[in-house]
């Protein structure tokens, strides 16, 4: 509780006492009631002060009491701004639709009149300032009735495949009412009916009638009889979507040493769209093919764009084409060949005789492979520290970069060490 409102309700309990000890004097009671209500109004709006503004949104204008004959072809304003006053709290939260603003139709004749606006706020706390405009042309013409046929609007598409075979609506005419002029002008009552997406028939589904134009315009202030209409809409499926894979059809050998190693494509699934028929002729294994891609002598990836060999009649969501990664890769192989060993760390004085050559095999890319000759290959045998004799030694190869040793045949090599002539 605030410091002003405690001292307030101290008064009040001031005041109340001094009524009890002065029961026997009415007159001087009333008055210490009346001063303690008083100052609690006083604080009261100290701590809630009234506040004035101007509301921003709309009230829409709605005219009341029509003579019975008559109806309201316009108002020359669709709604009026307010300024308002009220206590601070009260205006937190107001809405437009908190308020009404009405015309009082009451007793007016055909015609042109300027009539005021009423606005009653939501409650006695909230007081209405000002209204702008503060009057407003209405125009009253003769009440009219016509009855006009009732008219279905399709908007949007079914799913794919779908058509309409049929439409009804129920019923079939309706009436229209309002004023002359605009009675005059009102060629049909639509029903709309949105079909996007729809893949199942309507059947006496309730659709709000519009009163339209012969132009398709919407007409207001007109009022439709019966508001709706049960509407039908018989949807057939006379296409059929099904999703098949896509082959390329790919020709020519790459070059020699070089493989096909992979195809990608992408997408790799096309959803096809015809009649039962046509999907039923495509081959579901064999799948979807493309325009001819050569690989012909090609040495790196071959990436094309390819349009799809479609039967006649079919059609594809989107693009018609795909892309399709052929991945060229060398060769895999095995070469052999006949290597003469390096001796190495011969002692001085001596001398070292190998018993001869030595087979060794490389895996490796056929391109690479075709490249390298026997020098390519280094074989060691090391003997150091060793003297006069005949010893059988390991191989030390290193393989050229690329390549892989998959076999030395012999693994040990006999050496004869003598000494120098």
């Amino acid at each position: 509780m605030t410091p002003v409102r405690r001292f307030a309700s101290g008064v009040l309990l001031i005041a109340r006492g001094a009524i009890l000890a002065i029961a026997g004097n009415l007159g001087l009671a009333a008055l210490s009631l009346a001063l303690a209500l008083s100052l609690w109004i006083f604080v009261t709006d100290k701590e809630n002060p009234t506040e004035a503004q101007t509301f921003n949104s709309t009230i829409l204008i709605e005219p009341v009491n029509v003579p019975g004959a008559l109806a309201v072809a316009n108002i020359s304003e669709a709604g009026v701004r307010i300024r308002i006053e009220a206590p601070k709290n009260e205006l937190d939260g107001l809405r437009a639709e908190d308020f009404a603003a009405r015309l009082n139709l009451d007793g007016l004749a055909q015609g042109t009149q300027s009539v005021p606006v009423d606005v009653t706020p939501p409650n006695s706390r909230i007081s209405v300032v000002s209204v702008t405009p503060e009057r407003v042309d209405v125009t009253l013409e003769s009440r009219r009735t016509k009855e006009v046929p009732v008219r279905v609007l399709q908007v949007g598409s079914p799913v794919t495949g779908f058509v309409v075979v049929g439409e009804r609506a129920n019923p079939e005419t309706a009436t229209v009412t309002g004023p002359e002029s605009l009675v005059a002008l009102v060629d049909s009552a639509v029903a709309v009916v949105n079909l996007a997406g729809q893949r199942v028939s309507l059947v006496d589904d309730p659709v709000e009638l519009e009163p339209r134009d012969a132009r398709d315009g919407g007409i207001s202030r007109v009022v439709v009889a019966p508001a709706t209409a049960d509407v039908t809409i018989e949807l057939e499926q006379r296409e059929y979507s099904l999703q098949f894979a896509v082959n390329p059809v790919v020709t020519g050998q790459p070059a020699a040493g070089y493989n096909v190693a992979g195809i990608r494509v992408e997408p790799r699934l096309i959803n096809v769209t015809g009649s039962l028929e046509l999907l039923q002729s495509i081959d579901a294994v064999r799948g979807l093919l493309t325009d001819e891609i050569s690989v012909a002598d090609a040495r790196d990836d071959v990436i094309r764009t390819v349009e799809i060999d479609l039967p006649a009649g079919a059609t594809v969501r989107g693009s018609s084409s795909v892309s399709v990664t052929i991945d060229i890769s060398p060769a895999r192989g095995e070469f052999s060949f006949r290597i003469v060993p390096q001796i190495r760390n011969t002692a001085d004085g001596l001398a070292v005789t190998p018993a001869g050559t030595l087979t060794v095999r490389l895996i490796g890319d056929i391109p690479v492979l075709e490249d390298l000759t026997a020098e390519s290959i280094v074989a060691i045998v090391d003997v150091q520290g060793l003297r006069e004799g005949l010893y059988a030694l390991p191989v030390v190869i290193t393989a050229p970069p690329g390549t892989t040793v998959a076999l030395v045949d012999p693994q040990e090599l006999g050496v004869a060490i003598t000494l120098k002539q």
